[in-house]
């Protein structure tokens, strides 16, 4: 697989519905999971994964010390 399409559907419920002509079916991505894309020995890999620490949007507090 050199090339992935993907589509995202947003959902009501707060989960996303994706599908691929890279994959059978389609895959719900739950509110406390993550899509990630990853460049694997230079071929596309797509994986749900935990939704984990975000190192774009790292947790900055307002006051050192206190943890909202």
């Amino acid at each position: 697989m050199d090339k992935a399409t993907i589509v995202i559907e947003r959902q009501s419920d707060g989960k996303m519905r994706v599908t691929s002509g890279s994959w059978d079916g389609e895959k719900v991505i739950l509110r406390d999971q993550v899509l990630e894309v990853r460049n694997v020995d230079g071929r596309p890999h797509i994986a749900r994964k935990p939704r984990g620490y975000d190192e774009w949007n790292p947790y900055v507090p307002l006051w050192p010390g206190v943890r909202a």
